[in-house]
């Protein structure tokens, strides 16, 4: 009978389990949603405004080929985009604040230390790490590299607003000369069952990668100007060289761009933490739902066990009444 007590009692404390495991699950799938909606709100605009980029870099090469015509000036460089020898280094790591999301977490920080190994010709000292989620704030504190913890919390509620104040930070210390080089860590949601881990130049500005990682690039996109097509051939109009001498800036191409790539770079910081967000919310709802199914299956075996010696402790009891009658 204390067998039977026993697997009761494991039965009871696996349901108990289920059920928690159960409304994780769906708790997990709600914000799952909500983090895809708000991705899916902000990459139009952060699409249009890759485009805006990509169209003056387009332009700007064409100018220089011919010369400037019509008495337009080139643009000056961005300080963004200046590239320097690599002394010191800063790495964004973007994780999540709590566990129960599988291996998530995990991986990153294999990935991080993979990356960090990479710079082995750099002092510990000379770089720095921001940790976005407490996860992988615990873990930058062994590496003997600078943490600076003022933005774990992001990971929580990232807001435009937030991402905008790191982007501002990180970019007055390149300018600075305090950092030469910023890299961005993140998982990317594919699907609800996979996500993969990013690793993206933040600092000095890459005009190739916002190509690759803009889904617009080399894609029709509808607004209200039409449809719009990146490309980096020259179509038969733009061959001309009045073309380009037909637009009035107002103000300046040269505000125009210093106004627009530290917009750029907001954004895609921001587009990096609601990634990230949603691969989260994906890995825990999968977790979730790998435990639950798991538990269930840990129940029909156990049911299945408790039913078998109850009948068993049936049985012998009614052949010891049967034995004793006899007697």
């Amino acid at each position: 009978m204390s067998s039977l007590k026993e697997v009761k009692r494991r039965i009871n404390s696996i349901k108990s389990t289920r059920k928690i495991t159960s409304a994780m699950q769906m708790v997990s799938s709600a914000k799952l949603h909500q983090a895809q909606t708000a991705l899916a709100d902000m990459l139009p605009y952060e699409e249009r405004l890759n485009y805006m980029l990509v169209s003056f870099i387009h332009e700007e090469k064409y100018l220089h080929a011919h010369g400037y015509p019509g008495g337009l000036a080139p643009l000056k460089q961005s300080p963004y985009v200046k590239l320097r020898d690599i002394k010191k280094v800063a790495i964004i790591v973007i994780t999540s604040n709590s566990g129960l999301c599988g291996a998530y977490n995990e991986h990153m920080e294999k990935y991080l230390h993979i990356v960090l190994k990479e710079y082995e010709q750099i002092p510990r000292s000379d770089i720095t790490i921001y940790p976005i989620g407490q996860k992988i704030a615990n873990v930058t504190l062994s590496t003997g590299c600078n943490v600076c913890q003022y933005f774990i919390d992001l990971a929580i509620d990232p807001t435009y607003q937030s991402c905008s104040r790191l982007s501002r930070k990180l970019g007055m210390e390149y300018m600075r000369g305090s950092v030469d080089k910023v890299e961005l860590l993140y998982h990317h949601f594919k699907n609800i069952g996979v996500q993969q881990i990013r690793r993206e130049r933040f600092l000095p500005f890459d005009y190739e990668s916002v190509k690759e990682t803009n889904p617009s690039y080399g894609r029709e996109l509808k607004g209200k100007q039409g449809l719009v097509v990146p490309q980096e051939t020259f179509s038969a109009q733009e061959q001309d060289p009045e073309y380009y001498c037909g637009y009035l800036f107002e103000p300046s191409r040269q505000e125009l761009i210093d106004y627009l790539l530290p917009n750029v770079l907001r954004f895609q910081l921001f587009r990096a933490i609601l990634d990230s967000n949603a691969s989260e919310h994906a890995a825990r709802t999968m977790a979730m739902k790998i435990a639950t199914d798991n538990a269930d299956d840990l129940i029909d075996d156990l049911t299945v066990q408790y039913n078998k010696s109850r009948q068993q402790a049936i049985t012998n009891e009614l052949l010891d009444i049967a034995g004793g009658a006899v007697k």
